[in-house]
């Protein structure tokens, strides 16, 4: 029985020896570079995944097409050999675009993308499948995600990282965080916030919580009555009954909607008893051409158009000029009017 014991002690100290030499590793964050060599560098995406990235990117896609802002205010807009949606806007900004071939939209098309062959493809990070399936190909898959202050600031610094053009993202996330703290100091200045509903492509689909936009109605002082709204899908359907109890002061309309417009709901004899209505406080996001809810530093538009409608005397029509100018000389170098805007 004692050599038993004896055995069983033994054992036991020397599983303890064996495990306290084990070397415990964290999970590296999103963007952290974890291997280097001569010819490339080994990063994380926002997908959690370890890509290779060769250390010279000279040309690259993207099929989710919320990176391509990004990529042409970084100078990468010649080298984008393979394009994801491209509209007017990203035409006007990067004419080259108009004669890029698809490499799908939403969904990556490996085939093509096979054929192009870029560097680098960069797509969304909820689509793993796809960017699995686009490093079969032997193309470097970038997964971003870009709904969140965070996950903005590191798909910026990720995109700096794999283009070479870290300089340059850092000056862009420095930007869009000072932005924010200023909107911070600016709505601490509110005594009663407003409630307001920031709708999407239909009549009754909203964004919740979790959202872009639900992140920039608290930032610009107000209160997302759908903030806690029970969702497993972008732009969640609540329904025009809900919306009706909730009654919100002000309504902003996502400007990727086609289906309807401000005056749709101004107009609608059933909506005219919600407050947003009654004081005509409904309004359409800009722009048109380039969103101000589009994930990235943009939304800081976004944001500041909403302090101008709520609280105008925080945010007046001036400032507002002032920041939109200011944004798009930083980012592409440009200038354009409100008309051309929208705002």
């Amino acid at each position: 029985m004692k050599k038993s014991l004896c055995i069983l002690l033994i054992l036991a100290l020397v599983f303890t020896a064996v495990s306290c030499g084990i070397e415990k590793t964290e999970t590296q964050k999103p963007g952290t570079v974890i291997e280097k060599d001569s010819e490339g560098f080994v990063i994380i995406d926002q997908a959690g995944r370890e890509v290779y990235v060769p250390k010279k990117v000279k040309t690259v896609a993207y099929c989710y097409r919320v990176p391509a802002r990004v990529l042409i205010s970084l100078g990468m807009g010649d080298s984008i050999i393979g394009a994801g949606k491209v509209d007017d806007f990203l035409k006007k900004v990067q004419p080259s675009l108009a004669d890029v071939p698809s490499v799908g939209t939403g969904v990556i098309d490996i085939e093509a993308l096979a054929e192009l062959a870029p560097d680098v493809v960069f797509h969304k990070a909820s689509d793993k499948a796809g960017l699995d399936a686009a490093g079969d190909v032997g193309v470097a898959a970038i997964g971003l995600s870009m709904e969140t202050q965070e996950d903005i600031v590191v798909a910026l610094d990720i995109i700096g990282k794999v283009c070479g053009t870290e300089k340059k993202a850092r000056q862009f996330i420095d930007y869009y965080n000072d932005k924010l703290k200023k909107d911070k100091k600016l709505t601490k200045k509110i005594n009663k916030k407003k409630t307001v509903l920031m709708m999407g492509s239909a009549i009754g689909k909203v964004a919740d919580g979790t959202m872009l936009q639900g992140f920039m109605i608290e930032k610009a002082g107000g209160i997302n009555v759908a903030a806690d709204l029970a969702a497993t899908e972008t732009w969640p359907t609540a329904g025009t009954e809900q919306i009706f109890e909730w009654d919100p002061e002000y309504i902003f309309i996502s400007s990727e909607s086609t289906d309807y417009k401000a005056e749709d709901i101004l107009n609608n004899k059933t909506w005219s008893e919600i407050k947003a209505v009654k004081n005509k406080h409904v309004y359409e996001m800009p722009a048109p051409g380039d969103s101000w809810e589009f994930p990235g530093a943009v939304s800081t538009l976004g944001i500041d158009y909403m302090i101008n409608k709520m609280y105008p005397e925080l945010l007046g029509d001036d400032v507002l000029e002032k920041n939109v100018d200011e944004f798009y000389d930083l980012f592409y170098g440009m200038a354009f009017d409100r008309e051309e805007l929208g705002y």
